[in-house]
């Protein structure tokens, strides 16, 4: 028998944070999370243009109605204490058990709220299909914060790779309901059923994945113990998950223009899942461990900033350009009004890795509070945005809301410097290679297609894509080879950034 003491350092123990090793662990993590994201994009993005050759605008709007609406309730859930667990240096099984309850009783509370204000909801909106959507979608909430704990665990020691196994179940399950449903005529039940089988699998993989299991008692004093974090960040989820602008596009335009959105964001959001999917996971735990080594912490964001925006800003910048091909031939025509929406939230592209950098390193080093502020102040611009401006027309709106985050962004990057005492040359440093690179592999696209007028749209999307990436490879070894060769040497395990 192990005594108390020994017990409970086993304890402690079992969910510690990395002492040592953790540049590679967080390479080695980066390129699981990378595996994680990119393997879940490519299904996703085949379902995704099925789906969206088999279902209209309206009929695509509608179904994000209802899964925008799940998500404002689930945002009053407090998964933000996952993130608690995550960040706290030291965490005992009570605390764990004490997360789990709290997730899973408050989501049982608002599926059920949720059911009973689902016909006040159809009749509000004018929206009858929301009485039998909203009840199937909605049970994505109970699931996904039952699996809000058993993520956290595998985030907090680094075990991205159980992480991308499970991911990548969840969206071959997706994939296995909604294809056969759509090919069966189910029409827009397909995508709503694979939304809650997808939540289903995520689920059963991570409780599956890690060697804890939930223990009957419910410890109020640890609970306290991760409160004040937890309810910082769960504020700071709230008010990333209202999907404010997808309720007032509903309301204001209509199904049509809020599936051209949808859609939009879509494209937006399985690129972005692809790129910052990888680095949220790895950069909060990371950035978490290294809160008193200010040196350390400073190298290891700038280099996470270098890799993030080299990487980024070709895919959006070249998106915007090729998206005006790009979508009539593989999406179909009738999302060509979808385009100019599209490249407006590839702009949005340029700052979102980097966002999620510093959003990692804001709350990691105990100012969650502040970004949950920074957060609602950009939830109530996106609305003002949309209340003044829905008059004319979805591309208007789009537009508007991305020139009011570019506009907004300079804020985070304030906060930033002053946390790692940077100054803002060399901050901007990192990204001066990837935007020169960009800049010459857009005009190269163009330059393909001027030359090319008469060409067949296959033959031209794929020149274009050609040229664009063997010119932005090219240019930006020119210009940061040393770093590019620093990067390998780090997945190679010759050296390292942070230890």
């Amino acid at each position: 028998m192990l005594a108390e003491g020994e017990k409970h350092q086993q304890e402690d123990g079992a969910f510690s944070h990395m002492r040592s090793g953790r540049a590679q662990a967080a390479v080695r993590g980066a390129l699981w999370a990378g595996l994680n994201s990119f393997a879940p994009a490519v299904v996703a993005a085949g379902v995704f243009t099925v789906t969206s050759r088999y279902l209209t605008p309206a009929e695509y709007g509608l179904v994000m109605l209802a899964a925008s609406i799940s998500f404002f309730a689930s945002a009053i859930a407090p998964a933000g204490f996952g993130e608690a667990l995550i960040q706290r240096r030291d965490v005992t099984k009570k605390h764990v058990d004490a997360v789990f309850w709290l997730c899973v009783g408050s989501a049982l509370l608002i599926y059920g709220g949720l059911l009973l204000l689902t016909p006040l909801l159809a009749k509000f909106l004018g929206q009858a299909g929301l009485l039998t959507l909203l009840p199937a979608v909605g049970l994505r909430v109970v699931f996904d914060q039952a699996a809000i704990v058993p993520s956290s665990l595998l985030a907090r020691s680094m075990s991205f790779d159980k992480i991308a196994l499970r991911t990548t179940i969840a969206s071959l399950v997706a994939a296995a309901v909604c294809v056969p449903l759509l090919l069966m005529g189910y029409g827009a039940w397909a995508l709503a059923l694979s939304f809650v089988a997808g939540s289903i699998a995520t689920f059963s993989a991570a409780f599956l994945s890690v060697a804890w299991k939930p223990g009957l008692n419910f410890s109020l004093n640890s609970l306290r113990e991760v409160a004040r974090y937890g309810v910082f960040a769960s504020g700071n989820r709230t008010i990333q998950l209202l999907n404010s602008d997808q309720l007032l596009i509903g309301w204001l335009l209509g199904t049509a223009p809020l599936g051209i959105f949808s859609f939009s964001r879509r494209i937006y959001q399985l690129l972005n899942d692809l790129i910052a999917g990888a680095l949220r996971t790895v950069s909060f735990t990371m950035l978490s461990s290294l809160q008193t080594e200010h040196e350390k912490l400073k190298e290891a964001f700038l280099f996470a900033t270098f890799a993030s925006s080299a990487f980024s800003f070709p895919i959006f910048v070249g998106l915007a350009a090729v998206a005006g091909d790009l979508v009539p031939l593989v999406f179909g025509s009738h999302w060509a009004e979808a385009v100019p929406s599209l490249q407006a939230f590839c702009a949005l592209g340029l700052i979102s890795c980097i966002g999620v950098l510093q959003s990692s390193l804001i709350t990691s080093q105990g100012r969650v509070g502040w970004w949950m502020s920074y957060q609602a102040a950009q939830q109530i611009l996106s609305a003002v945005v949309i209340l003044a401006l829905y008059r004319f027309g979805i591309t208007v709106v789009v537009v508007a809301m991305a020139v009011k985050t570019l506009i907004t962004w300079p804020i985070s990057v304030a906060l930033t410097l002053r946390i790692l005492r940077l100054d803002v040359l060399s901050y901007a440093r990192q990204f001066l290679a990837p935007v020169v690179a960009s800049v010459v592999m857009f005009a190269s696209v163009l330059a393909v297609r001027s030359a090319m007028p008469e060409a067949h749209p296959v033959v031209t999307l794929t020149l274009e894509v050609l040229t664009g990436a063997l010119i932005y490879g090219a240019v930006l070894a020119v210009l940061v080879g040393r770093q590019l060769l620093r990067m390998r040497d780090l997945i190679l395990k010759r050296g390292a950034v942070a230890s």
